[in-house]
């Protein structure tokens, strides 16, 4: 063959392989996994009382409820929200009047609206949620969709960090 015949042919070649693999693939939104995570019952029951607790006390009026809010964390924390990172070092780093800043002004307490743990080992769990923030009518402002990171530290779990979309 001559080389014009080679080219002719690998280019060909690669435009019919181009062509098949580019009609197989998927759109990224319609890939789905499905992940089995085992955590003990225990831990699952643990990880659900340290959630409820940190929406249960992360209300109005914050100066009331944040240090039963901030029981719930561990030290340092890290939270990615709204195009920052933050790391509280300790619980006495952070004020009702620094939270009352980062949230809308018209919030007064937020509720779950779903918790999925995702992803698990004995000293750590991943946990997708999703928690809605209200006006004190029970009015909604907004669905937040966020991934909270909990560990365990002598024996006790804790949410050492989360990031959500939240602006």
């Amino acid at each position: 063959m001559t080389n014009y015949r080679i080219k002719l042919l690998a280019i060909l070649m690669s435009a019919v392989f181009l062509s098949n693999n580019s009609q197989s693939q998927q759109p990224l939104q319609d890939i789905k996994t499905t992940i089995n995570v085992f955590v003990p019952e225990a831990d699952v029951k643990a990880v659900t009382e340290v959630l409820d607790t940190f929406i249960v006390y992360f209300r109005q009026p914050l100066k009331e409820n944040l240090e039963k809010h901030l029981s719930t964390y561990l030290f340092p924390h890290v939270r990615i929200a709204s195009g920052a990172v933050s790391i509280t070092p300790v619980a006495d780093s952070i004020s009702a009047e620094t939270w009352l800043a980062k949230l809308p002004s018209d919030w007064d307490h937020s509720a779950w609206v779903s918790r999925d743990i995702v992803q698990a080992s004995p000293l750590k769990i991943h946990v997708l949620t999703v928690f809605r923030r209200f006006r004190k009518d029970n009015t909604v402002i907004a669905d937040e969709h966020s991934l909270y990171i909990l560990e365990k530290v002598n024996g006790k779990w804790g949410i050492r960090g989360r990031s959500s979309f939240a602006k």
